[in-house]
C-alpha cells in the first residue's frame, strides 16, 4: 500500500471534515488517529499509541513549549487589563471630543493603538467605546459594526508583535517548516509574508475608506430591528463581561491601560535586540535573527508581573487579579489545543512520507503560478465553513509549505496566501467569532451584518485571488 498517497487524503479529510462538524478539534483527533493507524499498518492499538508518541514528541520541544506558555500568558494578560478602568478612561475622553459618525468612527481606530493584543479584547473594549459614540452621533450600526470587525482581526493579524496572533502564526510555520525540513526563521518569514496579505490589506483599506470618505454602508439599522436585538445583545454584552464587574466600579484611567502596552512594546523589541545581537550588525540585523519564541514569551511574561504590580499599587485586590489571570489564560485553551493537534498531525503525516511524495507529485505538472492564488481560495472556503482563521491556518499551513519548497515557490508568498484565505473566516462567516461579536456589540442581527459587509468582501477576495495569481507569476 502506498502510505505517501495516503497522506495527501489525511489533511484534506479533517478540512472537510471541520468544514462540515465546525469542529475543529475533533477533526484533528479524527486525522491524528486515522494517521497512526496508517503508520502502524493498520494495528490499531500500535496506531493509538504512536498518535500519542507523536503527539508528545511534537509538543515538547523548546520552541513548543514557549508558544504555548505564551499564549496562556498572553490571554491572561488581556484579561486582567479589563480590571483597570482603563477603557472606561479611554471612552471618557473620546466622548468629550467626538460630534459626528467619522468622529466616532475614527475613535475606534484610535482605542486600537491601546487594544490591539487580542481580537476578543479589542472588539469588547473598543466596540464599548464605539458603540457609545455612535449613538449619541447617530451614525450607521452597519458601518460601525464593520470597522470593528476588521479592527478586530484584519488589522491585528497585520501586527507583527505584541499580539496572540504572532505567537500562533509563528507556531504554525515553526512545525511546518520543521516537517519540510526547511531551515529559516519562521517570524522573519512572517515580517515577508504580511505584504502579500492582499485580503486582510484590502479590507482595512476598505475600512479606512468608510471612516474617512463616508463610502458604503448606506443602509440604516430601524427602529423595529434594534429594538428586537437590543435584548439580545444586552445579553450577550453582560455574558462577554461576567468577570468584569469589578472594571465597572474602578474609576477611569485610560493609563492603565496605555501604560502596560507602551511596556510590553518596548520590552518585547528590547528582547529581540538582546537575543540576537550576538549575530552583530546593528539592531536591525539583531532583530531578524533573535530567538523569537524566547522573546515575546519573557517580555509578555514581565509585562504581565509588573502591570499586576502596578494595579496592585492602585489598590486593584489581588482576588481580582488572580481570577482574571485564570480566566484569560483559560480562554487560550482551544487555540492552545488545536496548535498542538496540528503539530500532532503534521508530524504523523511527514513521517509517512507527505512531503517527499508532493515532491514528486508536483514537478513541472501544476502551473506554479496558480498555486498560491489556489491555497488562497481553498482557505477562503475552509475558514467560511469553519468560522475559524486560527483553525483553517492550522490544517492548511503543513500542506502549503512542503508544496511550496516542493515548487521552489516563495515562501512568503504562500504563507501569505494561507494567512489571508484563512482571514476571511473570522471576518466575514456568520459562524466567525469576530463577526458575531462585532455585531452583538453594535446591536445588529449577525447575519445582516454579514449581507452588509458581503459585496466589500466579495471584492476584497476576487481582487486578492487575481493578485496572487499576477505576484505568483513575477516571483
Amino acid at each position: 500500500m502506498n502510505y505517501a498517497f495516503i497522506s495527501i487524503f489525511i489533511p484534506i479529510i479533517v478540512i472537510l471534515l471541520a468544514a462540515l462538524s465546525k469542529r475543529v478539534i475533533t477533526s484533528l483527533i479524527a486525522g491524528i488517529i486515522a494517521g497512526g493507524i496508517l503508520l502502524a499498518r493498520g494495528n490499531i492499538i500500535n496506531g493509538l499509541t504512536l498518535s500519542v508518541e507523536h503527539l508528545v514528541k511534537s509538543t515538547a520541544s523548546e520552541d513548543s513549549i514557549y508558544i504555548i506558555i505564551f499564549l496562556f500568558i498572553f490571554g491572561a494578560f488581556a484579561e486582567i487589563m479589563k480590571v483597570s478602568g482603563g477603557i472606561k478612561g479611554l471612552s471618557k475622553i473620546a466622548d468629550k471630543y467626538v460630534k459626528s459618525e467619522k468622529g466616532a468612527l475614527g475613535a475606534v481606530w484610535l482605542v486600537t493603538v491601546f487594544t490591539f493584543i487580542d481580537c476578543c479584547f479589542h472588539s469588547i473594549s473598543s466596540g464599548t467605546v464605539g458603540k457609545a459614540l455612535i449613538d449619541k452621533t447617530g451614525g450607521n450600526k452597519y458601518k460601525f459594526a464593520s470597522v470593528l470587525n476588521v479592527t478586530s482581526c484584519l488589522l491585528i493579524i497585520l501586527i507583527p508583535f505584541g499580539t496572540t496572533y504572532v505567537g500562533y502564526i509563528i507556531g504554525v510555520i515553526t512545525s511546518s517548516l520543521s516537517k519540510a525540513g526547511v531551515d529559516a526563521s519562521a517570524y522573519s518569514l512572517y515580517i515577508k509574508s504580511i505584504p502579500f496579505n492582499f485580503y486582510a490589506i484590502i479590507m482595512v483599506l476598505f475600512s479606512i475608506a468608510f471612516t474617512v470618505f463616508n463610502f458604503g454602508f448606506k443602509k440604516k439599522v430601524t427602529a423595529k430591528i434594534s429594538k428586537r436585538y437590543s435584548a439580545y445583545s444586552e445579553h450577550q454584552s453582560d455574558e462577554a463581561h461576567e468577570q468584569c464587574e469589578f472594571e465597572q466600579k474602578a474609576p477611569p484611567r485610560p493609563l492603565n491601560l496605555i501604560l502596560p502596552l507602551i511596556f510590553l512594546i518596548i520590552s518585547t523589541f528590547f528582547f529581540f535586540w538582546y537575543t540576537g545581537k550576538a549575530s552583530g550588525g546593528g539592531f536591525f540585523n539583531a532583530i531578524m535573527n533573535a530567538e523569537f519564541e524566547k522573546s515575546i514569551l519573557i517580555a509578555s511574561a514581565l509585562t504581565l508581573v509588573v502591570t499586576s504590580i502596578f494595579y496592585l499599587f492602585q489598590k486593584i485586590p489581588l482576588m481580582e487579579i488572580e481570577t482574571h489571570f485564570l480566566n484569560g489564560g483559560n480562554e487560550m485553551i482551544p487555540p492552545i489545543l488545536i496548535l498542538i493537534l496540528s503539530w500532532c498531525l503534521s508530524s504523523i503525516v511527514s513521517e509517512l512520507g507527505f512531503t517527499d511524495y508532493i515532491t514528486s507529485l508536483v514537478g513541472k505538472n501544476i502551473p506554479l503560478s496558480l498555486i498560491p492564488a489556489a491555497l488562497f481560495l481553498i482557505g477562503c472556503a475552509a475558514s467560511y465553513f469553519m468560522g475559524s482563521a486560527w483553525g483553517t491556518w492550522a490544517l492548511i499551513m503543513p500542506i502549503a509549505i512542503p508544496l511550496a519548497v516542493s515548487a521552489n515557490l516563495s515562501l512568503p508568498l504562500v504563507i501569505g496566501a494561507v494567512l489571508a484565505g484563512g482571514s476571511l473566516g473570522d471576518n466575514a462567516s456568520p459562524l466567525g467569532e469576530t463577526a458575531v461579536l462585532s455585531s452583538t456589540i453594535a446591536e445588529i442581527p449577525v447575519m445582516e451584518h454579514v449581507k452588509s459587509q458581503l459585496p466589500y468582501s466579495l471584492v476584497a477576495v476576487g481582487i486578492s485571488a487575481v493578485l496572487f495569481g499576477v505576484v505568483g507569476i513575477i516571483i
